[in-house]
């Protein structure tokens, strides 16, 4: 199946996200995850990159790559990797009960010549790190904002409240955008010093990214060209999607005014755009049932359940925004209240799993999910799970499948495995609820 640019421009940002989930040996911009992110795309023996990183006993053939084994489906059919890719691992904290060694941001420029067109495509929250959750995804505080345009490098400072009149974004946007900025390819420069060694105006530049890269891929793109009728582009582009809010009203007005045309794909049954000026409407109290009403449905009920988690994770991130409101780039909504044809997630057909420990996954199916209403509410074991069956575990289905899987099929595409999956001594375990707690508090 061809796929129309759209498609075309989405896969390219579903790539940016080849090395979530593999762990670096050290931190900071050289790291083996660069090499490996640019095998992910471009082929490449995985076990000659790295003396001790996570594919050192890798045994398998050469890795094909996305672009060679995609360019017959993808618009142009020519892409390639023009800058980058680059990947950030942020270093430990010092002191910190929390660690993290995994991708922190990841970003590469892809380039069809027949089309002429030029993609920056971020990465989305590593679910991996959480040291990206606090530092990026989390860090919303009225008083650590940053003042727009925000000095690069970034640095939070702890201030009084802002008038809601002066344009901010959050410290965590700020420091996913410095950090995006302080990349550096060794043979292309910055991304900056690339693009505006590229801008031609018969050509087309596009920012695109998902979740966390969602609220980033909008933001850099106004930071590096305010005014995009004076950037020397032909035209630029912007496909956000799933992305939460990166700043305040007057903010957005600012960033309206250079792109009145933008919008952020949002699933509705989507906890993440929802974030940080819509939370109150994830969920509500209690039905005569006993249920929680939410945006998957009607979640169980008890002490320990997948609905009285939810709210209790819900009010506490309610309470990270106080005196501060944030304001939702224009949202291109999908889904239904009836729940729509994109209510499911994926399933891997075929899973085989090597000697060395290495799984390759392959043909990807849809399954489709019920409503669930108080007579199927969501529980630990519905929908069904494949391994343990815990409250946690099915939040993280329901997030992986209204987050990811639904958009991807929104799309009309199938998800493609970018690496092979790592042994699990190289994988992160999925935190349980006193951990995930743990986590937000030390943030």
């Amino acid at each position: 199946m061809a796929y129309d640019l759209n498609q075309t421009v989405f896969s390219l940002s579903l790539a940016s996200n080849a090395v979530a989930d593999i762990k670096a040996t050290t931190s900071g911009y050289n790291t083996e995850l660069t090499a490996y992110m640019a095998a992910g795309l471009n082929g490449g023996t995985l076990q000659d990159l790295s003396s001790d990183g996570a594919f050192a006993n890798y045994q398998g053939p050469a890795w094909p790559g996305f672009f060679p084994t995609m360019n017959s489906q993808l618009a142009g059919g020519d892409w390639q990797v023009v800058w980058g890719p680059c990947v950030w691992v942020a270093p430990l904290k010092h002191g910190s009960k929390i660690l993290s060694l995994y991708a922190t941001n990841s970003m590469y420029v892809g380039w069809s010549p027949s089309l002429n067109t030029y993609v920056v495509a971020i990465a989305a929250t590593n679910a991996a790190n959480v040291m990206d959750w606090i530092d990026e995804d989390f860090d919303v505080y009225a008083r650590t904002t940053s003042t727009w345009p925000p000095a690069i490098p970034f640095t939070e400072k702890r201030h009084e409240v802002l008038p809601a009149s002066t344009p901010q974004i959050s410290a965590g946007t700020a420091t996913g955008i410095s950090a995006l900025l302080g990349m550096t390819d060794p043979k292309q420069g910055s991304l900056q010093s690339f693009l505006a060694s590229k801008a031609d105006s018969s050509a087309t530049l596009w920012f695109t990214g998902h979740s966390l890269a969602g609220a980033l891929s909008p933001t850099l793109a106004f930071y590096l060209y305010p005014d995009p009728t004076k950037s020397g582009w032909g035209t630029i582009n912007l496909l956000p999607s799933a992305g939460a809010t990166p700043g305040n009203q007057a903010w957005l007005d600012l960033f309206a005014a250079g792109y009145p045309d933008a919008t952020d794909l949002v699933n509705m049954h989507d906890v993440v755009p929802r974030a940080w000026n819509m939370l109150p409407t994830v969920i509500q109290p209690k039905d005569k049932a006993g249920n929680y009403p939410s945006i998957f449905g009607m979640l169980g009920s008890g002490t320990v359940s997948v609905g009285y988690t939810v709210d209790l994770l819900v009010h506490y991130m309610e309470r990270r925004i106080r005196d501060i409101t944030y304001a939702n780039i224009t949202h291109n909504m999908f889904g239904a209240a009836d729940f729509s044809s994109n209510w499911g997630h994926f399933t891997w057909g075929k899973v085989t799993t090597d000697a060395q420990g290495y799984t390759l996954k392959s043909d990807p199916a849809w399954s489709d999910w019920p409503p669930f209403t108080d007579n199927n509410p969501v529980t630990a074991q519905n929908p069904a799970q494949t391994g343990k069956a815990t409250v946690m575990d099915q939040i993280g289905q329901l997030i992986t499948a209204t987050h990811i899987d639904q958009y991807v099929h929104n799309f009309g595409l199938t998800p493609s495995q970018l690496l092979p999956e790592v042994p699990a001594d190289w994988k992160p375990q999925a935190p349980d609820l006193d951990s995930f707690q743990a986590m937000l508090h030390e943030g």
